[in-house]
């Protein structure tokens, strides 16, 4: 695979029908009915939540905290991990503007949920078992849904694995290239109109604008770079982005069932 290539999209015949699924996937039509809207937010809200845990990973390598300081490799993409941080962990607050307050992505996804009558107790309940105790202690409670227990699963085990090229790429290739497209169809699925869920609507135009025109171009073209030619972190890379399109399949998947039953 070129390095042009790793610049736009990963093309195995895998990812390609993996993606296609996604985009195509029969949960969308779901989420017309608002107790399946609710539903489908209290299961995508971990995904929500662990996605801060994937950047802050990668920002470890590309904005590492050193004393005595020391310039970094990429300026770059130290640059675009720090925006990504700064706009996912603290944006400006996407409603309620006038007051000029900020939050990050996470509590404005809780707030939407609050805003539509979904539950949001067992993720508050999940992150304080994670603050007092551990993420392996939290993971093994009961009240997580199986399909978001899942996806944690796969996201914590490869950042566990440490290797920045394989945290942009899930980033890249699981996260933000595909989100505009995802949450497109979520937005065009959804019966419930902006005045009644200003929170939500904010929340999927928001990560549309950034993901299609910065965040998903900049962090494929970081994968390249942080592949450095290699043949064989290129190889990595296609694996990690089939594997994360898989989980994220798997998980849309366990929603859709979980609807239908």
């Amino acid at each position: 695979m070129s390095k042009e290539t790793l610049n736009t999209s990963i093309v195995s015949s895998r990812y390609q029908s993996l993606l296609e699924q996604l985009n195509n996937h029969p949960l969308y039509s779901d989420l017309s009915n608002e107790n399946n809207l609710k539903v489908f937010m209290e299961h995508h809200v971990y995904a929500v939540w662990d996605f801060m845990s994937l950047i802050k990973a990668l920002q470890l390598h590309l904005a590492p905290i050193n004393i005595p300081w020391i310039p970094n490799k990429y300026p770059h993409y130290t640059h675009f991990i720090n925006q990504l941080v700064l706009e996912e962990e603290s944006d400006k607050a996407l409603t309620d503007t006038a007051n000029f307050t900020h939050t990050s992505h996470f509590e404005a996804y809780l707030k939407a949920m609050s805003n539509i009558g979904a539950n949001t107790q067992p993720i508050l309940q999940f992150i304080n078992i994670v603050k007092t105790e551990d993420l392996e202690t939290a993971l093994h409670t009961q009240n997580i849904p199986h399909p978001a227990k899942r996806f944690m699963t796969f996201t914590f085990d490869l950042i566990a694995r440490n290797e920045p090229h394989l945290l942009a790429a899930i980033l890249a290739f699981g996260r933000e290239t595909i989100v505009p497209e995802l949450f497109q169809s979520i937005r065009h699925g959804l019966q419930i109109n902006q005045r009644d869920a200003p929170d939500l609507h904010a929340y999927l135009d928001r990560h549309i604008e950034l993901d299609k025109h910065e965040h998903g171009p900049l962090s494929a073209r970081m994968v390249s770079e942080l592949c450095d030619n290699a043949i064989d972190k290129q190889s990595d890379v296609i694996n990690v982005a089939e594997q994360a399109l898989a989980s994220r399949l798997e998980f849309w998947n366990g929603i859709h069932l979980s609807l239908v039953a």
